[in-house]
This record gives C-alpha cells, sequence and structure tokens, in this order.
C-alpha cells in the first residue's frame, strides 16, 4: 500500500512539473477588436504543439470582437486571474493588431512584462501597439506594408525594415502582414520547444517551414488595387453578407482565416452562424452576433488544407481574380505581391 501510494505521488509530482515546465505564451486580446488571424493563428499553432500553453488574456472578461468579421471570442483568462495563477509572469507574449492601438494600462503592463524578462512578439500591426509602449525605440522592427509611412513619421526612433517577414530584435519580435503569423509562430515554436516538434506542428497543420525571406517593396497599394476597391464599393448591389457555420470542434486557423478573408473584400462581411457559440478543437470560445441578418447570399465552407490558398481560392471562385489577389495583398501573402498581378 505505501508502495503505492509513494509511487503515485510520484507519478502525480511527474505530471504537475511536466505541465508547470511549459512556456506560458499569452495572445493578448481587446474587447473592442482584435483581429481574427492575427490572433487564431497563434493560438491554433502554439495549441497543436502540445509543447506550450497558450491562453487569451484580456483586461477583462468580456467577449472580444474579432475583427473585420462578425465573431466573438471568449478571453481564457483576465490579466487579473493571470497574475494572480501565475505571478512570475508569461515567458512569452503575442500582441494582434487592435483596434485601437494607444493603451496607456496596456502599455504599462507590456512595458513591466518585458522588464520582468517576457519575450514579445506583434503580429502585424500589432507593431503599432508595441511601438506606442516605446519599447521598439532603438530597435529594428517591421509591420504591414500598408503602415509604413504612419509608423515612419509617429515612430522615427524605430529603425523600421521590410525585407524580412519578421524581424528579431533581442526579445522582441515584430512580423510583416497578417500572413506572417504563420511562419513567424512556427519559428517561435522552435525556439520554445525545438526543431522536431515545430516540424511535426507544421506538418499536421500543412504549413511549409518558416521562411524569413521577403521583399517589402512587392507590397503597396497600386492603382489596380485601388480600382478593385473602388469598383467593389460602388457596385453596392452586389454587398453580400456571408455566413461561416460555427461547429463544435471547429479548426482555429481556418475560422480565423476566412472571417478574416472574406471581410476584406469590399464587398461582403462573413458571419458566425449556428449555434449561439461553439468550441473550437484547441478549447476557443466563439460566439456569433446577437442578432444575424435576415437572409445570408452565400454559405462559406472552412477552407482545407493549405488554408490561406485555399480560401484566396474560393474567393477567386466567388468574386474574380481581381478581388482574390486583393486580400492576398492585404494579407501580405506572396500570392497578392503586386509583382504577381
Amino acid at each position: 500500500m505505501i508502495i503505492r501510494l509513494v509511487a503515485g505521488l510520484a507519478v502525480a509530482l511527474f505530471l504537475t512539473t511536466a505541465a508547470a515546465a511549459k512556456p506560458l505564451v499569452v495572445i493578448l486580446a481587446d474587447a473592442r477588436g482584435t483581429v481574427a488571424t492575427d490572433l487564431m493563428a497563434p493560438y491554433a499553432i502554439l495549441a497543436e504543439s502540445g509543447a506550450v500553453d497558450v491562453k487569451v488574456v484580456s483586461a477583462t472578461d468580456r467577449p472580444v470582437r474579432l475583427t473585420p468579421g462578425m465573431a466573438w471570442v471568449r478571453p481564457q483568462m483576465t490579466l487579473a486571474r493571470l497574475a494572480r495563477e501565475h505571478p512570475q509572469g508569461p515567458d512569452v507574449v503575442i500582441v494582434p493588431a487592435f483596434s485601437h492601438d494607444d493603451d496607456p494600462a496596456r502599455a504599462a503592463w507590456l512595458r513591466e512584462q518585458l522588464r520582468r524578462g517576457a519575450r514579445i512578439m506583434s503580429i502585424c500591426n500589432g507593431a503599432r501597439a508595441l511601438a506606442s509602449t516605446g519599447l521598439l525605440d532603438g530597435r529594428q522592427a517591421t509591420v504591414h506594408w500598408y503602415s509604413k509611412g504612419k509608423v515612419a513619421k509617429t515612430y522615427p526612433e524605430v529603425n523600421w525594415r521590410y525585407d524580412r517577414r519578421w524581424v528579431v530584435d533581442g526579445p522582441i519580435t515584430t512580423t510583416a502582414g497578417i500572413s506572417a503569423s504563420e511562419p513567424a509562430t512556427l519559428d517561435l515554436l522552435r525556439q520554445l520547444a525545438g526543431e522536431t516538434v515545430m516540424r511535426d506542428t507544421a506538418r499536421r497543420l500543412r504549413l511549409p517551414p518558416p521562411d524569413p525571406r521577403h521583399d517589402g517593396t512587392d507590397y503597396r497599394l497600386t492603382l489596380r488595387g485601388m480600382g478593385v476597391v473602388v469598383g467593389n464599393k460602388v457596385a453596392f448591389w452586389n454587398r453580400e453578407t456571408v455566413a461561416l457555420p460555427l461547429t463544435p470542434g471547429f479548426d482555429e486557423l481556418a475560422f480565423g482565416t476566412a472571417l478574416d478573408a472574406w471581410s476584406r473584400t469590399y464587398r461582403s462581411t462573413a458571419w458566425a452562424v449556428g449555434a449561439p457559440s461553439a468550441t473550437s478543437r484547441h478549447g476557443l470560445t466563439v460566439y456569433r452576433a446577437e442578432t444575424l441578418p435576415k437572409r445570408f447570399d452565400r454559405t462559406v465552407d472552412l477552407p482545407a488544407p493549405d488554408v490561406m490558398e485555399s480560401t484566396f481560392a474560393q474567393l477567386r471562385r466567388a468574386y474574380g481574380e481581381g478581388t482574390a489577389r486583393f486580400v492576398a495583398l492585404q494579407f501580405e501573402h506572396p500570392w497578392g505581391a503586386v509583382s504577381g498581378w
């Protein structure tokens, strides 16, 4: 009996230690608006790995709007609860793009996490929120191509560069546009859990190995791109509401990408539909709007495999190549590079 008891305690201690040994990665969210792919892609990749403990955290427990579509995600933890349960702080903080870049309380919290030894990684225009804290001053960083001019004027102390899909400067990583969330998160996973875990996770999610090479000058707003925007906005009679079914166990990477992409066409907005809420494959609870449109013009399936490429293919079939490539351009995805048009 005593031997069994000791053995059981040893196993419990081992499991507890193993769980505690996992790096803690938190993805910040802002209830007022957080870009869907910027939040969902890192969460999906890290959770799929099983090698890290990843949580979506927010200042409050209010549902977080996943922009630019119509869906909300429930934070898994508030900042106050994070402080109580993990007084040592997270190992990594991921900063997606928010609807509001400037937030003094968030800025103070981020500065404190860096001071305490956390790594920080911004996704896409999350670099603007990070730059507003002063943490990028004197560092190299990158951001979504559309923000180049704005950040150069607003944050001249930062050495902005556009020749890498993600830029690492000490404990801070910044990424280019939306699609860079995938390779940059895989590279982070490699740092946290090793090459084998990273490659196995990428294989299961059908993602290519991370490649930092990038020509940021090939992503810009051209007359052709403006023509797509104007044409789609003027043709108001072609505006569509797109239904994106919420089903139990849905894939976070596919859902976030589809919600995001179908809401960037300048002729459609994607809405989560179905049950009032559903829990994803790795434990995120997503809500639909309480009141839905009276009718939907089309229903789309979640893209798979090769999530982003499949999404652009869906858009091409629905709205033509120009609109699909313009969405890929907004994602700063290689298929949207201006030279490919």
